[in-house]
């Protein structure tokens, strides 16, 4: 793919259920909230930022991002957090990433960007996982709205309705996810 600018949605918007509740993105993890790890880490490999939240838009907006809450407003789920989002991109690849990652390689984005001839979407296996790490075309909005419209949710599934390239990255750190209240405090 020529050099091209790359835009970049992190997920927010999540109910937190693991969490107690909390909002995952704001709690304070080795001296940063959540979500200020992730945007230190990918800020420096694309040109726009843009957060997907559900709830606090006041406090996710001091980040000096915009924040776009999901539209379907029940806390639908990654995929409606990326429909609400995309539209608002400004460059026609997007990376999406979940605010709980605090870890992410900073070579992330250009290795995915490697494999964007052969598919619309780039996905992240970590040991043998699929993680919740993309860069996608925004061209992918139409199947993840058809895909919303008919009371589906989960994105794994939605990814298989689409063409992918899945790139493997062996490196469980970077994936690491804080889920719980024990793994903040860790």
């Amino acid at each position: 793919m020529p050099s091209q600018t790359i835009s970049s949605i992190i997920l927010a918007g999540g109910k937190a259920s693991r969490m107690d509740g909390l909002d995952k993105g704001l709690q304070t993890y080795r001296g940063q909230r959540l979500i200020e790890h992730v945007i230190e880490s990918i800020s420096p490999q694309v040109d726009e930022i843009l957060i997907s939240a559900n709830r606090h838009l006041d406090e996710y907006a001091t980040l000096g991002y915009p924040v776009y809450p999901d539209n379907y407003g029940k806390f639908d789920g990654p995929l409606a957090g990326m429909a609400s989002a995309i539209p608002h991109c400004k460059h026609d690849w997007i990376v999406v990433i979940p605010c709980d990652m605090p870890f992410l390689p900073d070579n992330l984005v250009s290795k995915m960007k490697q494999y964007t001839n052969h598919a619309n979407l780039v996905a992240i296996s970590n040991k043998d996982r699929l993680q919740l790490v993309f860069l996608l075309h925004r061209s992918l909005i139409d199947s993840i709205t058809l895909y919303l419209s008919s009371n589906q949710h989960t994105v794994m599934r939605w990814l298989d309705s689409v063409d992918h390239h899945v790139l493997a990255i062996d490196n469980e750190n970077h994936f690491y996810n804080i889920n719980t209240p024990d793994q903040i405090n860790s």
